[in-house]
């Protein structure tokens, strides 16, 4: 067997593996049997309970790519096992990227540790009970890149919005590839320059 040919298998190999990982990201979120009334993607959120829920049921989805990426591993390691191959060594390359990455923090501020994070939920949660007092109506929402009232765009959290599991405008092929190479993760980075609630 020629050496491209083994190479191109092991590319595919990879990318099997790493699309397996990450389909339930893009999929459970948006099948669920009772979904949740939440604004048409790609407008801003307004922060309340309906979107917390959808949050802790994206959050669920992200961390079941580990259980995913476990059928491709055990498969990769069961081929090389029985003679070894490119396609096994792929397999066990693509899932354990994916599976790496859901357990080493992405950052190491407290809140971007993960995309969904429970400090951050904890964090949203706060700014929907305890509302800031910018304008005389204050109403959060989150931005593209922040949480802001729409009031009077004060910055109540510096943090990017990531995926919702919403429906997205994009496309379902489109959308989906967007969510698989971001992993969820916002569109853009938090602004270094601004601090919540600085004002």
């Amino acid at each position: 067997m020629s050496l491209l040919s083994e190479i191109i298998r092991l590319v595919v190999s990879i990318l099997v593996a790493w699309l397996i990982t990450r389909l339930p990201l893009v999929v459970l979120p948006r099948i669920s049997i009772r979904p949740l009334e939440l604004i048409d993607h790609p407008n801003d959120p307004e922060i309340d309970e309906t979107l917390i829920l959808q949050i802790l049921r994206v959050r669920r989805a992200y961390w079941a790519s580990i259980p995913f990426g476990l059928i491709p591993l055990i498969l990769g390691i069961l081929m090389i096992i029985q003679s070894p191959t490119s396609v096994g060594f792929g397999l066990i390359i693509g899932s354990s990227w994916v599976i790496l990455s859901r357990l080493i923090p992405f950052d190491l501020d407290y809140l971007s540790h993960f995309p969904y994070s429970m400090n951050l939920v904890h964090e949203l949660n706060r700014i929907r009970i305890e509302k800031y007092p910018c304008c005389e109506i204050p109403k959060p929402v989150w931005s593209l890149d922040a949480v802001k009232c729409s009031e009077c765009s004060h910055v109540l959290l510096n943090h990017p919005r990531p995926d919702l599991g919403r429906k997205r405008s994009d496309g379902i092929l489109l959308g989906a590839l967007r969510i698989m190479i971001l992993d969820g993760h916002g569109f853009t980075e938090p602004n270094s320059d601004r601090f919540p609630e600085e004002e």
